[in-house]
């Protein structure tokens, strides 16, 4: 009987700890205009955030997964999936690539629906960034915690 209490007791406590994580998402207060673009925060997986950067209505990054080890769970804190959002849109305005690392997937690489698809395209020919992979160096130098 003691074993299944404590079996118990651990499981709510770990349910408890990750629910916890962050908080959630409110769609009418969690974007930002930068340099004349949009960021949108956006819920990814256990409790952590993605964004989009939309200019003109038109998607030109889309980062659910974190960029820096390509898991499927986001960033842990909305100041640093701003701050690395922000940093995006300074490599785009100076015409820069991102510098590190390559995209896990582009817009026509992915197996989407061909509506979709068109739906997400945006000018020239390789369409909207999607999930972004940045170097870790990325990170350090923007002092973003991506444990």
């Amino acid at each position: 009987m003691k074993k299944f209490n404590l079996a118990v007791s651990l499981l709510l406590i770990s349910m408890v700890a990750c629910g916890q994580r962050g908080e959630s998402v409110n769609p009418k207060k969690d974007h930002q205009e930068y340099q004349g673009y949009t960021i949108r925060l956006l819920p990814a997986m256990s409790g952590s955030y993605g964004y989009e950067i939309v200019k003109d209505k038109q998607l030109i990054v889309l980062q659910y997964r974190n960029p820096f080890t390509g898991s499927p769970d986001g960033l842990n804190r909305k100041e640093d999936t701003y701050k690395l959002a922000q940093w995006q849109i300074r490599q785009l305005a100076t015409g820069k690539s991102w510098g590190h690392g390559m995209p896990l997937a582009q817009g026509k690489e992915l197996k989407l629906p061909p509506a979709l698809l068109q739906k997400l395209q945006m000018q020239g020919s390789r369409g909207p960034w999607i999930n972004q992979r940045l170097s870790k160096k990325v990170a350090e130098e923007l002092q973003i915690n991506n444990n």
